[in-house]
């Protein structure tokens, strides 16, 4: 049977980090057929809450339950074959990313588009509003004090250089196999 190898969970950012959602899909036809994986953004029914500075006409025209309306398909990647996966990757979020993420596969494995939904919810917390303030300045604009003691090991990375240049090598051979 069709069914999610592995789907994304709800989780909360701290504003300013990186996240990144997992969604993978197994088809159940012949390894031939196309999927077609689709990220949406589901915005927070919070926000609809919060916009009742709206003409009234304007929010009878566009209610919270029409579908599509608060969506926003982020990206699409088809792929030929029985087995689908993407990562959706976030950088640096802030608040307004907070909402519902939406994994949709899109199987025509005998010709008929059956639609296989996950969903997660991403919650963003201001930077240093809970946990290790110390932590979030670090993260954020360079300081002056640690760029201080930053300043002597990266005299030391003049050694590890050399090796770097050597690594530098195989890039190419790499490229190719792109």
């Amino acid at each position: 049977a069709a069914l999610f190898t592995e789907t994304p969970h709800d989780m909360t950012a701290r504003a300013g980090e990186d996240v990144e959602m997992a969604c993978s899909f197994r088809g159940s036809g012949s390894p031939s057929y196309s999927l077609e994986i689709q990220w949406w953004y589901v915005r927070n029914h919070r926000d609809w809450t919060d916009k009742q500075t709206w003409a009234s006409s304007q929010l009878a025209a566009s209610p919270p339950q029409e579908p599509g309306k608060d969506a926003t398909k982020i990206s699409v990647v088809k792929v030929v074959g029985s087995n689908i996966s993407h990562k959706l990757r976030l950088s640096r979020v802030k608040p307004p990313p907070e909402g519902t993420y939406e994994c949709r596969v899109i199987d025509s494995s005998d010709g008929k588009a059956r639609h296989h939904k996950v969903k997660a919810y991403l919650r963003v917390e201001a930077a240093g509003g809970t946990g290790h303030p110390p932590d979030t300045q670090l993260r954020g604009a360079p300081l002056p004090d640690p760029a201080a003691p930053g300043s002597p090991p990266a005299h030391h990375h003049h050694h590890p250089h050399k090796a770097g240049k050597e690594l530098r090598k195989p890039p190419p051979d790499a490229s190719c196999v792109l």
